[in-house]
């Protein structure tokens, strides 16, 4: 072990550093305000930032990802287990305000949340909105490619949801 100790002190050469912590101290101690008295204020951070702190993954993978950042919208997260919009029931869409601009971003926003999250469908409650839409989708990696004999055993027919 004291050889490969050795060894590298030949490749590398050892580095000193001169930090001066009692500057860094001083430097730090004069930028803050005093805890007691009266006319305590909080100075804020000593550094700020230029965007908020998120604990989402981008914001977890560094600055890297942040480049050529485009202006990103929020997706809905999908609701834990017992949140109460689970629980109550869902108001029905008047089939003319289907085709607003209001209803078709939440089936947009419940798209791109089903495609992010595993699974072949969502509900509007399922994402916070009390409202009865469900989005479907049918890839191949989902349908199940049953022998025609036990489609007929199981008496499976095709429908249409839209009707």
């Amino acid at each position: 072990m004291e050889l490969l100790h050795k060894f590298s002190f030949r490749l590398l050469p050892p580095v000193t550093f001169n930090f001066n912590h009692t500057r860094l101290a001083s430097l730090y101690l004069s930028t803050r305000f005093p805890v007691s008295g009266p006319a305590f204020s909080d100075p804020g951070p000593l550094f700020t930032s230029r965007r908020p702190l998120s604990s989402s993954v981008v914001s977890k993978a560094g600055w890297f990802l942040g480049l050529g950042e485009r202006k990103k919208t929020s997706l809905p997260e999908i609701v834990k287990a017992g949140d109460p919009v689970l629980h109550e029931p869902a108001k029905e869409v008047d089939p003319g305000e289907i085709g607003s601009e209001r209803i078709q971003n939440i089936i947009a926003d419940m798209v791109r949340v089903m495609r992010m999250a595993p699974g072949v469908g969502l509900a509007a409650p399922q994402i916070g909105i009390p409202l009865q839409i469900i989005v479907l989708e049918d890839t191949t990696e989902y349908i199940s490619y049953a022998p025609k004999e036990e489609i007929k055993a199981q008496d499976r027919r095709p429908f249409d949801l839209l009707c």
